[in-house]
């Protein structure tokens, strides 16, 4: 079977997206509320030793992706994983998987059980429209799965005066124009939630121009209107049923608790994750929790088993996460069809550099993206870091299709005299005009990495600030070791340096100059 006797559009809406290898794909797993069971796990990882490449990645968007499978097999991987009652995400312009936490029996955090809102949404899992959307639900407001930036509608629960009911935003987006949600609504049931998702869905069928995100209608109606808009009769009986979750808990559990195992980059053998599977189903509740950072969790393991499972976890080359140096995140990076730089390479230099000076109870966080679509979320780490190019137009092979104008998300582009123009000074470097080329008139006159500071996910959302683009990947890792070494001088995060040095001064200090 052919690549191009196929829609690719279609493939990657069905969660089959193309890499850079000619013929090979990524296949994008659905979870269930970001849960698998084991039996569904050991299914993905037998089908990553039959059709792929031994090796998967566990995303940012909560669900696990196996690389390397060629055209030929989609369908029948899509099959088999069916029999295990798992399906595909969805990529490109359309409804994306549900990020959504854990349920109040199972996070001590949680305020509210966010479970049965997330079965309510799921309904507009996979809905038609001209638009990607992602949804989200978190059950405090420490937001592990950084709702308000990483998804256009989200919810987080809430209480106050001891009710307890969900804050609504919308917005929330990274990539080349990276948004943070905005406050829409409070004190809100779930049929209000439901309702509130229904009325963006109306808004965009009614009034929204191809490829808009919410940040882009919220900027071109105004705040003001926009909230009108979705807040429109929220009172109304919701009338979509709800989809059951079968991974919920059933029962509370106080004397048991949340694994969290590292896997830097996301990345896991098929070894490593049936050892998961197994862990989960001997200690656990057979349930695997897939987190924004990549980092596998075991939720209902009783605290006399974790001795056995680091051995366990050892006998792989895995470890839980027991220090305040959260799991490392990253995307494909090397191998995808955008990536412009491998950010898995750096990122497991500083794993490695973290463990040598040994920072103590500091908190660190540490992520990476191969182009500036930011799918390892760049800009929600204390440094991150994502690929940049220089676009430059043969103007003897372009035909002024027009196609890269199409591309652009900062619409730097235009057709003047039958020839591609790109406006350098908007540009986010990011490629997609070279990507989407279809005579490969655009190349790139210079590639690199862009360092990011400062950012954080959760609680309090901070986008991180570019402090410098296009260096080498020694030169990133120069960089992240004088800020390791400035956490470790002063004792203090990040953020806390940041307040007490000021912002300028921190990058000032990392940037030019080791610290004694």
């Amino acid at each position: 079977m052919s690549e191009q006797k196929l829609d690719i559009n279609e493939l990657k809406k069905g969660g089959m997206v193309p890499l850079r290898e000619k013929d090979m794909f990524s296949i994008w797993v659905k979870t269930e509320c970001c849960n698998l069971n084991s039996k569904q796990l050991r299914k993905v990882a037998d089908i990553t030793d039959k059709y792929a490449r031994g090796s998967l990645l566990f995303t940012s968007r909560q669900i696990p992706i196996v690389p390397f499978v060629n055209i030929r097999d989609v369908f029948t991987v899509k099959s088999e994983l069916a029999e295990v009652g798992v399906g595909m995400d969805h990529n490109g312009p359309i409804v994306r998987n549900l990020n959504i936490c854990y349920d109040d029996k199972t996070c001590a955090d949680a305020v509210i059980n966010c479970i049965p809102l997330g079965e309510k949404l799921e309904k507009f899992f996979g809905s038609q429209l001209a638009h990607k959307i992602k949804i989200g639900v978190a059950g405090c407001s420490k937001d592990c799965v950084m709702s308000r930036v990483l998804n256009d509608i989200s919810f987080v629960g809430v209480e106050y005066n001891k009710k307890k009911s969900y804050e609504a935003y919308a917005g929330g987006r990274l990539g080349v124009n990276p948004f943070v949600g905005i406050k829409m609504a409070e004190q809100l049931t779930e049929d209000a939630c439901v309702n509130l998702t229904q009325n963006y869905f109306d808004l965009l069928a009614a009034e929204g121009k191809k490829g808009e995100r919410a940040a882009d209608v919220i900027n071109r109606l105004g705040l003001d209107e926009f909230k009108a808009k979705i807040t429109r009769d929220l009172g109304r009986n919701a009338t979509l049923p709800a989809v059951h979750f079968s991974s919920a808990s059933e029962k509370q559990h106080k004397v048991k608790q949340v694994l969290k195992i590292r896997a830097v980059c996301g990345e896991v053998t098929t070894e490593q994750v049936r050892k998961i599977a197994d862990i989960a189903e001997k200690y656990g509740n057979g349930i695997i929790h897939f987190a924004v950072r990549g980092a596998p969790e075991i939720p209902g393991v009783i605290a006399k088993s974790i001795p056995v499972i680091i051995k366990e976890l050892a006998a792989v080359n895995m470890a839980l996460i027991e220090d305040n140096v959260e799991n490392f995140q990253s995307c494909f990076g090397g191998y995808c069809s955008e990536g412009l730089c491998d950010p898995q390479a750096l990122l497991k230099r500083i794993e490695k550099r973290i463990q040598e000076l040994d920072p103590g109870e500091i908190n660190i966080t540490v992520s990476g993206a191969g182009c500036p679509s930011s799918c390892g979320i760049a800009h929600l780490s204390d440094i991150g870091f994502h690929g940049v190019m220089i676009p430059v137009v043969d103007s003897a092979i372009c035909t002024g299709c027009g196609t890269c104008v199409a591309a652009c998300k900062r619409k730097t582009i235009q057709v003047k005299d039958k020839k591609a123009v790109i406006e350098m000074k908007n540009c986010a470097f990011c490629g997609a005009c070279r990507s989407a080329c279809p005579q490969k008139a655009i190349t790139s006159k210079r590639q690199g990495i862009a360092v990011l500071l400062g950012g954080r996910g959760e609680p309090g959302t901070t986008l991180g600030v570019k402090i410098t683009e296009f260096v080498s990947e020694d030169e990133a890792f120069r960089i992240t070791d004088n800020l390791l070494q400035l956490i470790k001088k002063n004792g203090l995060n990040t953020r806390q340096l940041i307040d007490k040095m000021g912002f300028d001064d921190v990058k000032r200090t990392i940037l030019f100059k080791p610290v004694k």
